[in-house]
């Protein structure tokens, strides 16, 4: 098993995009129960989208170079058990 490999929520990253898309969600649900300005109803469900499709993205990205990395590991270990023999 590669090290490094963490549960999402335990990490950082997670975390920031957790504050990024409650923090757009409270702006959104906000501004539209005061009626006020949809401009910030509209940039407030932005953020939550972004954020959301930022953070999926990433750790789309890190679990595939793991399994890339897992599988030149199992890769080379195969190709050594095969040159003892």
């Amino acid at each position: 098993m590669i090290k490094g490999k963490s549960a999402g929520f335990k990490s950082s990253e997670f975390w920031l995009n957790a504050i990024g898309m409650f923090g757009g969600l409270i702006i959104a649900t906000l501004e539209q129960s005061q009626g006020e300005n949809q401009w910030l109803t509209l940039v407030g469900g932005i953020l939550s989208a972004v954020c959301g499709a930022s953070y999926a993205a990433s750790r789309a990205k890190i679990k595939a170079s793991l399994a890339s990395a897992e599988a030149v590991a199992q890769v080379g270990k195969h190709q050594a058990d095969s040159s003892e023999k």
